[in-house]
């Protein structure tokens, strides 16, 4: 990705699917990985590492 993505976009970070939650510091935006377990996790991220998400989810 190569801007910010809006609030709320789900995307793919490495094998995880994640929720973009708004932006951070410089190339960077806050994530929220949906683990199966349901335990949350915030992080920051830089904008190369997230990848769009394809046509289908599963």
């Amino acid at each position: 990705m190569r801007r910010k993505p809006p609030r709320d976009t789900i995307a793919r970070y490495g094998d995880r699917i994640v929720e973009v939650l708004g932006g951070a510091r410089g190339q960077r935006v806050m994530i929220r990985p949906i683990h199966p377990d349901g335990s949350e996790r915030l992080s920051a991220v830089t904008l190369t590492s997230l990848q769009p998400l394809g046509g289908q989810l599963f």
